[in-house]
């Protein structure tokens, strides 16, 4: 294969991205992947500090990058995100990740009306929020990627993540709607399944599998590659999902987990 191929396929270069929770854990592995590509980021996030560290660590790369201190389940705090963007960025925007999430470990029995509320506002509604503005230009443009962060838990239930694993199957749904909807206006939409990964949601997943090892001791069983899935694991899975390499693919679920749902197979 010739390399030149390669990189104008992988090419990023001049792409305007937004990336919701992009300060830390996977949103900020996806930003850090779509920079190293050449995109433009813009992301979003809640803890100040972790924002501060993210904008330091994509300006080494030598592209334009911004993070916003931003609630993405309060609509008024969405659209003055995107207010602001648009002012400084213009009407363009290529690429949209939406990763923001929260997570809850709580069997269904157990959970909490605020659990679920907290849940549904960040997984679902925040979703929800920046998809409808981001399209918006779009729709305008007749281009554009937009990749939903859902989990493997999305397509095979966790019952000690009952929750949580509702609303990635809400996210799952939510895309191939939005998937067909769009599809006339040259917009992708497609989700990316993580399994297990080490972020501040993924280590509580990790720590549900010390009792049974059989691999190192940080590893956990029901990982075929026999390693936890790390935030650059996820960011160039994404990265690639939202280039031309798969400029043919809509409402499609892409899986990085490691194996993870082949556990009960082997």
């Amino acid at each position: 294969m010739q390399l030149e191929y390669v990189r104008k396929l992988l090419c990023l270069d001049g792409k305007k991205a937004i990336v919701t929770g992009g300060n830390s854990g996977i949103g900020k592995g996806i930003a850090l992947s779509l920079a190293s590509l050449g995109a433009d980021i813009t992301f979003v996030g809640r803890h100040a500090p972790s924002i501060a560290e993210a904008e330091a660590e994509l300006a080494a790369l030598k592209v334009k990058a911004k993070g916003f201190k931003v609630d993405v389940s309060v609509r008024a705090e969405v659209d003055r995100f995107f207010d602001a963007y648009y002012a400084e960025n213009g009407r363009n925007l290529d690429i949209l990740v939406s990763n923001a999430s929260v997570e809850y470990d709580k069997r269904l029995l157990d959970a909490t009306e605020e659990e679920l509320e907290a849940m549904c506002g960040v997984n679902l509604k925040g979703t929800m929020l920046f998809a409808q503005r981001a399209a918006e230009v779009m729709k305008e443009r007749l281009r554009g990627c937009i990749v939903i962060v859902t989990s493997v838990n999305g397509l095979h239930p966790n019952p000690p993540q009952a929750l949580y694993s509702a609303t990635k199957a809400a996210q799952q749904s939510m895309m191939e709607s939005l998937a067909a909807d769009l599809r006339k206006y040259n917009i992708r939409v497609n989700t990316l399944a993580p399994g297990a990964v080490l972020t501040n949601i993924g280590l509580n997943d990790q720590n549900r599998h010390t009792q049974a090892r059989t691999g190192p001791a940080d590893t956990p069983a029901s990982h075929v590659l026999s390693r936890v899935g790390l935030p650059e694991d996820m960011g160039d899975a994404c990265a690639c999902l939202v280039s031309d390499a798969f400029r043919y693919m809509t409402g499609a679920t892409v899986v990085v987990d490691g194996g993870i749902m082949l556990r009960g197979l082997s």
